[in-house]
């Protein structure tokens, strides 16, 4: 029977780890919204770097999840995420395309390295973010598969990167899906479901009961699917089953609390 996500809190700050990276050489967090500074909509700790906060807000919450891992904020690497199934191999020589440099941040939504100390950062607020970790070559991945990251198979991509660069065996991954909007409230229209129809994903979807145009999609259960095509295996996956939807007062969510809310991050780096 699958783990659910650990709860943890420490120094105010709430976030979630998966089981199965426990003991291993990488520190991680799936942010939720407690414990930093920000005001209003953005309480408390937004980790966006363009949804209207203050410099010293957000630079501050990232100083506290930091100090938690225990990594450096200035060394921080941050997908510029553009909602494509694109992923980039980051070294020490990009170390601050983020917080320290955002205007160099890369327009992808995958970020992978085999550099120990380097934590990766990619948002969320319903899309789904996913971590992706490999013992014997210690390398690891950070993606953010909206829908259509999802439909590109990102996370497929990031496995063959890890594979190709490192060689990283497939069946060796370990992979954790964080919180995210969940089946019970990801409703689309016909060109999106087409959209997973298309890719292979025709068993995540199925009409509403309660709006015959629209559609009910399992993006859990879509990473998963793609993970497994990418040769992961079912006991490798770790889903957190949490709909931030559902637990508004937790988590930001952009269909939950409006287009103005915040951003929670999926921060990880190798030790």
């Amino acid at each position: 029977m699958e783990q659910a996500f650990t709860y943890h809190q420490k120094n105010g700050v709430g976030y979630l780890c998966a089981p199965l990276l426990e003991g291993k050489k990488v520190v991680h967090a799936f942010t939720t919204r407690e414990g930093g500074v920000s005001q209003g909509s953005l309480s408390s700790l937004n980790l966006g770097l363009e949804r209207g906060d203050t410099p010293e807000h957000i630079s501050e919450n990232y100083r506290r999840i930091c100090s938690v891992l225990e990594v450096n904020p200035a060394h921080v690497i941050m997908a510029k995420q553009v909602h494509s199934a694109k992923v980039q191999i980051v070294t020490m020589e990009d170390a601050g395309r983020g917080i320290s440099k955002p205007e160099e941040r890369m327009e992808v939504d995958g970020l992978v390295t085999n550099v120990s100390g380097l934590p990766l950062v990619v948002f969320y607020a319903d899309c789904v973010p996913i971590l992706l970790y490999h013992e014997k070559t210690h390398c690891l991945a950070a993606v953010h598969a909206g829908w259509r990251g999802t439909v590109g198979a990102i996370a497929k991509n990031a496995v063959r990167v890890m594979q190709k660069t490192y060689g990283a065996a497939p069946e060796e991954i370990v992979a954790a899906v964080g919180p995210s909007i969940g089946p019970c409230h990801f409703e689309v229209g016909a060109e999106v479901a087409e959209e997973f129809c298309r890719s292979g994903l025709q068993n995540q979807v199925e009409k509403s009961a309660l709006q015959p145009e629209k559609y009910i999609v399992d993006l859990w259960g879509s990473n998963r699917s793609v993970l497994l095509s990418a040769g992961v295996l079912p006991e490798h996956i770790n889903i957190a089953k949490e709909c931030t939807v559902c637990h508004t007062q937790r988590y930001f969510s952009h269909r939950g609390l409006g287009a103005d809310t915040g951003r929670m991050a999926l921060i990880a780096a190798l030790r």
